[in-house]
């Protein structure tokens, strides 16, 4: 699920609330002051984090945001009341993906549109092949796939004979190449976009799966920047 955060007055939130960041499938968190959004951010590690540009402190949270290290990039929305506060803030507005004037309008639905869809397209997929041993939660048995491509957000498999459709929850047992165990975790689906085909999300890891994932998807990126020999 792509997760929002919101640092906005409470009358700037009551204003999105009849936006599609409040969306039904979108998790969110609000924080009115930018020194509590920027804890949140490390708690949950948003996809895209929404800024009120009036807030004290709101160019030193998008620095942050552009700085800090989060298993995904981050798509930042800067909200402007008025042209003279893009103007104040040109230096760190130039460093966000869309700036949106309030009060909101239908004129931002296309805006948002393309925000909402950029969180999966900025993940880099690496094309690998190695063995995924799943399951789902709610049934018993396992069974085994070939991992596709891999990112940051989660996994394309090749699973035949797997009853599985978007939403359902999956555990995982990882042999990532050049590890000595598997890495577990559980994911969501999120697509079937062909036949045997499915898209998972990561959802949550035991121990430390993340940062082996992360280590794993950093080799896989030196490699590809490394010239051949």
């Amino acid at each position: 699920m792509t997760t929002v955060l919101v640092c906005a007055t409470p009358e700037v939130e009551s204003d999105l609330c009849h936006t599609l960041f409040w969306r039904d499938d979108l998790e969110r968190y609000v924080a009115d002051r930018t020194e509590d959004a920027g804890t949140l951010a490390l708690a949950t590690e948003p996809h895209i984090v929404v800024i009120d540009l009036a807030l004290r402190g709101a160019d030193r949270l998008i620095t942050n945001l552009r700085n800090q290290p989060l298993p995904h990039p981050v798509s930042i929305v800067a909200l402007s009341h008025d042209p003279a506060d893009a103007a104040d803030h040109q230096e760190t507005v130039g460093t966000v993906d869309t700036v949106l004037s309030l009060p909101s309008s239908p004129a931002w639905d296309d805006s948002l549109v393309q925000v909402l869809q950029v969180p999966t397209r900025k993940q880099a997929r690496f094309e690998v092949r190695f063995d995924v041993l799943s399951m789902l939660r709610t049934k018993p048995g396992t069974h085994r796939g070939l991992v596709l491509n891999i990112s940051a957000g989660g996994l394309l498999v090749e699973c035949a004979g797997l009853p599985i459709h978007p939403g359902d929850d999956v555990t995982l047992s990882l042999p990532i190449p050049g590890l000595g165990k598997p890495v577990e975790g559980r994911a969501r689906v999120v697509r079937t976009p062909v036949q045997e085909h499915i898209g998972l999300r990561f959802e949550a890891f035991a121990g430390d799966g993340d940062a082996s994932v992360r280590h794993f998807l950093a080799t896989l990126a030196a490699q590809q920047s490394s010239p051949p020999a």
